[in-house]
């Protein structure tokens, strides 16, 4: 199995598609593991020409845990996971890369774009926030859902898994509970570590708009993907990523919640396939002067 290693951290991922193919690397989110990404999905972007490279983040899946069950106290912060996805790059030999990620996987590809600017060749972001512990951008700055991390048994911790992806559901779309219980036993059984949720977590509660500031002035291209009826981060946290991220377009989803609904994934795959095509003919770099940004602002009824 591959693993890739961060200074005696070992991150598990797996690589989909052809080796000559542009190379882009999933970030999951919070708690999530790599099977998350629905084998689905992942073939529609495979379908677009991208060799889709998967990983587990730190204390999650298959990659190394950060500490033991009563080991909660803040171990790591997103620039630690970032400089995970750039040893994931390191080990598969990619000098140039694309980076994708959703809810915390976007804060960790933000940190990415801002460790390794010169790399990066594209960002796609789903739901995800300039800026954590900020009420303008997140309706849970407190972490109430770190109660997921606190059912001992199987059964109880399927159950919790269940309820908040319900929450996190989209009012315009239909909740897929076979799905979703299937993904929630699938991870139980693959690894469950409750105690790495609680750190990811504080990495989460110390990411700050710092990180967005330093992508001000970069003009990888980026697209911003965010339902309207999410129920964990705000469409302003979108909005202003757009602000921040000079060369970005917005896509905003009428009754999309904080979940990649299967409607709209020939979207989702060309607007990704659409961001690497744009990075793969640009090398980034900074800007010199010019304030123009993309002012391309969508709403899909």
């Amino acid at each position: 199995m591959p693993y890739a290693d961060n200074d005696g951290t070992s991150i598990y991922y797996e690589v989909i598609g052809e080796d000559s193919a542009e190379p882009v690397i999933l970030i999951e989110g919070f708690t999530a593991q790599l099977i998350g990404w629905r084998p689905t999905l992942v073939a529609k972007f495979v379908g677009q020409g991208l060799r889709v490279v998967l990983m587990d983040n730190r204390d999650v899946g298959l990659s190394d845990k950060l500490g033991g069950p009563h080991d909660v106290e803040r171990a790591y912060t997103i620039a630690d996971m970032a400089r995970d996805v750039v040893a994931v790059a390191d080990d598969l030999g990619l000098e140039r890369f694309h980076v994708a990620g959703q809810s915390m996987g976007g804060m960790i590809a933000q940190a990415v774009l801002a460790e390794v600017p010169h790399r990066v060749c594209s960002a796609t972001l789903f739901y995800t926030t300039p800026a954590s512990g900020n009420a303008r951008y997140m309706r849970d700055p407190d972490g109430a859902q770190v109660g997921i991390g606190r059912h001992p048994d199987r059964a109880s911790a399927i159950e919790a898994f269940v309820a908040r992806e319900r929450v996190a559901g989209s009012p315009a779309y239909p909740f897929d509970e076979a799905w979703v219980r299937e993904l929630a036993t699938k991870s139980y059984d693959r690894c469950y570590e409750p105690s790495g949720f609680i750190r990811q977590w504080k990495a989460i509660e110390d990411f700050s708009a710092g990180v967005a500031d330093r992508l001000r002035h970069l003009e990888t291209p980026v697209t911003i993907f965010h339902g309207l009826d999410d129920a964990h981060i705000l469409p302003a946290a979108a909005i202003d990523l757009h602000l921040i991220l000079r060369n970005s377009e917005l896509h905003l989803f009428p009754g999309m919640g904080h979940e990649l609904v299967e409607p709209l994934w020939d979207e989702f795959a060309a607007g990704l396939a659409r961001a690497v095509r744009r990075g793969a003919a640009t090398t980034p770099r900074r800007n010199q002067g010019s304030s123009a940004k993309c002012v391309d602002i969508t709403t899909i009824d």
